[in-house]
């Protein structure tokens, strides 16, 4: 509510989608979203008198800096800027890893802002750890304006201007066996399970697809010097605000961020997936269904499905109609790399561990 009511207040986006909207407010927030009552309810609940100052006191900064950086008044190219916000789709997480936060692991949580073009291509990012120790860390990255900055605490502050197209100049070996991939805290599918072991790699765990995004970029920019590579794959379903800043920043710093149904696909899948013009990357625009629906491919769960009293799940149970899933749910998992994995071997070599794994447990999309 800070960041859509007050920070981005002064300028009119294409859209603004996030996670926690408060679809039972929607009426009265026209009416009176600036009476101090409004400030002090979220999703019904009321915050907790002690806090209120500090809601203030970060309304008040985050209204500076709207006036300061934001206002059409203090912006020579106000016309200009204005021209491109609106072309702008934003995804914002304000919370990402939520069990995470309320479970004594903040430091695992992030704040995720991203955003996408009129195509619904994700072109700009910043995820932000506000607990990590020592201090918070940051990144933020946007590929068509050549800018990927990081600051991860003790580390120095990374800049990069990275104008590599597709596929970079990597450093990947297939003699360089052994790493770590990123996973949940919680129990993970058969599928990654299998694809861990033909990798030879060890299991992380943490959460948040934020900072998960964060790790993989840390172990990337250090060269691997610590725990060998790092990936972060999954078969499980996040959701768009989750994953636009990530694959944003990723690309700026030569990484990638792909649907898992690309990696695993046959080659007559691939073949047709390109005649319908299916991409490999998920599609960020404001939607009242899913625009990267595959029929008879993910399993629908209670996190994927839309809300309705006619639906009794089963397990296994195919989605086959686009209005029974969430319009904002990843239904075709996930692939994220760091810029040494991001060759033409480095893909090849994860396509066939997957592919290996794949015959054993199948992806589970769900």
């Amino acid at each position: 509510r800070l960041l859509i009511k007050v920070l981005f207040s002064q300028i009119k986006f294409r859209d603004i989608v996030g996670e926690e909207e408060e679809e039972h407010d929607e009426g009265k927030e026209k009416e009176d979203d600036n009476t101090d009552e409004w400030w002090s309810q979220v999703e019904g609940l009321t915050i907790p008198q002690e806090l209120r100052p500090l809601v203030d006191s970060t309304r008040s900064e985050l209204e500076s800096l709207a006036g300061e950086y934001l206002s059409p008044d203090n912006n020579n190219s106000g016309e200009l800027c204005n021209h491109y916000y609106e072309r702008l789709t934003v995804f914002i997480d304000p919370i990402d890893g939520t069990r995470e936060f309320s479970s004594g692991k903040g430091e695992q949580c992030s704040v995720c802002i991203g955003f996408a073009d009129e195509h619904g291509k994700s072109v700009g990012g910043v995820v932000y750890r506000p607990l990590s120790l020592p201090k918070p860390t940051w990144v933020a990255g946007a590929k068509s304006e050549r800018y990927a900055v990081c600051d991860f605490g003790e580390k120095q502050i990374v800049s990069t201007n990275n104008d590599k197209d597709g596929i970079a100049d990597g450093t990947f070996s297939a003699d360089k066996m052994g790493g770590s991939l990123l996973s949940s805290n919680g129990s993970i599918s058969p599928f990654v399970e299998s694809l861990i072991e033909e990798l030879k790699f060890e299991r992380v765990k943490s959460g948040g697809a934020g900072n998960k995004m964060m790790m993989l970029l840390e172990n990337s920019i250090s060269g691997n010097d610590v725990d060998g590579s790092m990936l972060y794959i999954q078969d499980r379903g996040v959701s768009r605000w989750d994953t636009c800043a990530a694959e944003a920043i990723l690309e700026s710093f030569g990484g990638k961020l792909m649907k898992l149904t690309h990696f695993v696909e046959s080659k007559e899948e691939e073949e047709k997936r390109r005649k319908q013009k299916d991409g490999e990357f998920y599609t960020y625009l404001a939607s009242q269904t899913n625009l990267d629906f595959i029929p008879g491919t993910a399993n629908l769960t209670k996190y994927n499905c839309r809300a309705s009293p006619a639906i009794d799940l089963q397990p296994n149970q195919k989605a086959l109609d686009v209005d029974r899933v969430k319009p904002y749910s990843n239904l075709c998992g996930l692939v994220a790399l760091g810029r040494e994995w991001n060759t033409i071997e480095g893909t090849i070599h994860i396509k066939e561990a997957m592919r290996r794994a794949a015959t054993r447990n199948p992806p589970s999309f769900d």
